[in-house]
């Protein structure tokens, strides 16, 4: 294991806005370079889901999935998050994770951030471990916008499909993508930490198998991925 570069595929599901959020419900997957599958696990926040449960009471996906959160409560691991953020720093290091990825990654780690600010009094430990310990940042969302949702056949798709925005923008979320991927526009995320992560490490080796002998991922942060696949159409 530890001479092997792996790869972690996180997920946070948050309270607040887009522009603030902070973590109720941490999930990740890590795979080796095969897309064999070495750990995963998820974490309820118990600063949320204990001791301000108001927060969840006004979220969206919470309120959508409120059977699953609240079994979800009953059987899952729920840990301040100074405990989480310090198991999967640990993780990090012991699982020799060299890439952290996520669908939208710039949001995840603005996620960790402000809520390492708000619960660690400051201290930044999982974000201090993901860009000291690892070498790459691998925003999926961004690989998707380049490879799939540029392609006529997933235009097609997301015509035949309605999969279009308010603005009249094609869909580039990792719903959309999944659908086109797997050929099943009935399917829904979950929008929990874990299940979405399971997801968008499915899109990934996607990607990586039908992508690597192109061209070499752009490693890095990105925004406005969707704007991408505009240009395109």
């Amino acid at each position: 294991m530890k001479t092997r570069n792996n790869i972690m595929i996180l997920d946070t599901e948050t309270v607040g806005s887009a522009g603030h959020p902070f973590i109720h419900d941490f999930g990740y997957v890590i795979v080796d370079r095969d897309f064999n599958v070495l750990k995963k696990d998820r974490y309820l926040v118990k600063e949320f889901h204990k001791w301000a449960h108001a927060f969840l009471d006004n979220n969206q996906f919470y309120n959508q999935y409120t059977h699953d959160y609240e079994q979800a409560e009953k059987t899952e691991k729920i840990l301040t998050w100074a405990e989480i953020s310090k198991i999967v720093s640990r993780e990090t290091v012991k699982y020799n994770v060299n890439v952290i990825s996520a669908y939208n990654l710039a949001f995840d780690l603005k996620a960790i951030e402000n809520t390492e600010k708000l619960f660690n009094r400051g201290t930044l430990y999982l974000s201090k471990t993901i860009h000291q310990k690892t070498k790459y940042l691998l925003d999926i969302w961004n690989l998707a916008c380049e490879t799939i949702c540029v392609t006529d056949e997933y235009y097609q798709f997301c015509k035949e499909n309605n999969a279009f925005s308010k603005c009249g923008n094609i869909k580039t979320n990792a719903e959309t993508v999944y659908r086109f991927i797997f050929n099943n526009y009935v399917y829904n995320e979950k929008h929990t930490a874990l299940s979405d992560s399971e997801d968008e490490m499915q899109i990934l080796k996607y990607i990586v198998n039908t992508e690597k002998k192109k061209k070499s991922p752009s490693y890095g942060l990105y925004y406005n991925c969707w704007r991408k696949a505009q240009k395109k159409h």
